[in-house]
């Protein structure tokens, strides 16, 4: 008998919805904590470019960047990332 179906076997039936429900918190914490690492980042030096520079498309990039990341954080805030 195959190892993984004996122990499935042994386990209650609630624990397979919360296994489930683990998985996806772990790859939703996957892709958005990079993202909310280097997002930050990225955004303060286009904004630091922009103002040295007087470059407008890097304030313009800046500013839709940091609507981004207030999306970024609410949707982290409800998956409890």
């Amino acid at each position: 008998m195959n190892t993984a179906i004996a122990i499935m076997a042994d386990t209650p039936p609630q624990l397979l919805p919360a296994r489930e429900l683990m998985a996806f918190t772990l790859a939703s914490h996957i892709l958005l904590v990079p993202f909310g690492v280097a997002l930050p980042a990225i955004t303060l030096l286009m904004h630091y470019r922009g103002l040295r520079r007087g470059d407008a498309v890097a304030l313009l990039l800046a500013r839709r960047w940091s609507a981004v990341m207030a999306v970024q954080f609410a949707i982290g805030i409800v998956t409890g990332t």
